[in-house]
């Protein structure tokens, strides 16, 4: 688990005299008003979630859900939400995968939280490479555009929680966000099972 201090957009951990929000916060500003992850992209929740995408454990992520939901308890980012979206796939990758994780993700967090799950609100129009490997710069380009809203007058002055399983750069849930923000929403906030720890190539 990821304990104070963090910044309060990313929710990585503060170090030293680090303040609220980081360097990467502060130089890239997101289009989401703020983010929680429960735990670092590490060790066993590395290897569980890597399951859960490539080995058809939906069993797994429902239990990953949960979790999540748990981490989201005593938490302001809970409060005074209207809708929950999960992060899409493109429809290509979720037949081949199976499911998408991020919507079975937040099945467990609607339950704890007692509001609407919204499906195919947003989409991935385009397909992407995978954000694993690439740089920042990469990372920006190849997310950029390939989201799109839906149901404009489903979205419209919600407050909406934005469920994925991991975020490293924040590209890709920034993007939804300011899609979801054209569309009408009032504020989008961010929640994710784990955040990846800054590596070298994400700064080129």
């Amino acid at each position: 688990m990821i304990t104070p201090p963090r910044c309060t957009v990313c929710s990585r951990p503060l170090r030293g005299d680090q303040r609220s929000p980081c360097e990467e916060c502060r130089g890239e500003p997101r289009f989401y008003r703020r983010g929680k992850a429960i735990a670092l992209y590490t060790g066993m929740l590395k290897e569980l979630l890597h399951t859960v995408k490539y080995d058809f454990r939906p069993e797994l992520a429902d239990a990953l859900g949960s979790l999540l939901a748990v981490g989201l308890e005593n938490d302001p980012l809970g409060d005074d939400i209207d809708l929950i979206i999960p992060a899409p796939l493109h429809p290509e990758k979720q037949q081949s995968r199976g499911y998408n994780q991020a919507q079975l993700l937040a099945v467990p967090v609607t339950k704890a939280l007692e509001k609407p799950l919204a499906i195919g609100v947003l989409v991935k129009v385009k397909p992407t490479k995978s954000q694993s490997g690439l740089s920042r710069k990469e990372r920006k380009t190849n997310i950029s555009g390939v989201f799109a809203v839906t149901d404009c007058l489903g979205v419209a002055g919600q407050k909406i929680l934005l469920i994925d399983d991991i975020v490293t750069t924040g590209y890709t849930l920034s993007e939804c966000a300011r899609v979801l923000l054209l569309a009408g929403a009032k504020e989008v906030s961010v929640l994710t099972l784990a955040i990846g720890v800054i590596e070298d190539n994400w700064r080129i």
